[in-house]
């Protein structure tokens, strides 16, 4: 994968991000899964992580909205996503003010659903 040229990567305003995010967070809602789930903006959420995942590192799977998958690495002394994760924003040209949904469908295996912050229904 390529990384995309920063005048490429579109900057979110404050009130993007906001709606991006309160889009995300209905989703999240609406979601009728008993699956646990969070939207990531950076970094992914510590008490999320101790609650669902092993506090050791393994690799996992992310799947986006079209049956797409990604391979990721999860670092647990970090709590973070490595290697996948890249190819996943790359791929979806993932964008600042962008919100995601993580809902953990498996041990390790995360359906991932995007919010894209300048999308017109949003407004």
């Amino acid at each position: 994968y390529v990384a995309r040229p920063l005048d490429e990567i579109k900057q979110a305003t404050e009130k993007e991000r906001r709606r991006a995010y309160e889009a995300a967070e209905a989703l999240q809602i609406n979601l009728q899964s008993s699956k646990p789930s969070f939207i990531k903006s950076m970094g992914l959420p510590s008490r999320f992580c101790v609650e669902h995942l092993p506090k050791t590192g393994f690799n996992m799977t992310l799947e986006d909205e079209d049956g797409s998958e990604y391979d990721a690495v999860y670092i647990g002394s970090r709590s973070g996503l490595s290697g996948g994760w890249r190819a996943f924003a790359l791929e979806h040209k993932l964008d600042d003010g962008d919100a995601l949904v993580f809902e953990l469908v498996e041990p390790a295996r995360f359906k991932v659903i995007y919010v894209v912050s300048s999308h017109p229904t949003l407004f």
